[in-house]
């Protein structure tokens, strides 16, 4: 009887012994993904920042085209007001050659 019962509290042991060095293992597994996952946080902030500036550098182009567009389009309008002023202008110019060509009789009917 004593030696089931030695045999018993040996077979307990080693369970035990055992069941310690896996919960041993399952914790340095479980340092070891936290580790990585805070490792893992880090470089993905990093990348997130890198693609942040890219995304504020992209907005700052973009405003600077929007605003070339705008110059743009302003002196479009402008050329288009001198051309019609022009236009007009030399259309005056024009009625008043012919008519002081018609007075000076410098047009012949």
């Amino acid at each position: 009887m004593k030696e089931i019962c030695n045999m018993l509290l040996l077979n307990y042991t080693i369970m035990v012994i055992v069941l310690i060095i896996i919960i041993a293992l399952l914790l340095l597994v479980v340092v070891y993904l936290n580790i990585a996952f805070y490792k893992e946080k880090k470089d993905f902030a990093g990348k997130l920042e890198a693609l942040q500036n890219i995304i504020v550098a992209i907005r700052q182009k973009q405003l600077g085209q929007n605003n070339q567009i705008q110059l743009s389009e302003d002196l479009d309008k402008k050329l288009k007001m001198s051309n019609a002023t022009l236009s007009d202008a030399i259309y005056g110019l024009t009625y008043e050659l012919f008519d002081i060509l018609s007075k000076n009789n410098g047009l012949k009917k």
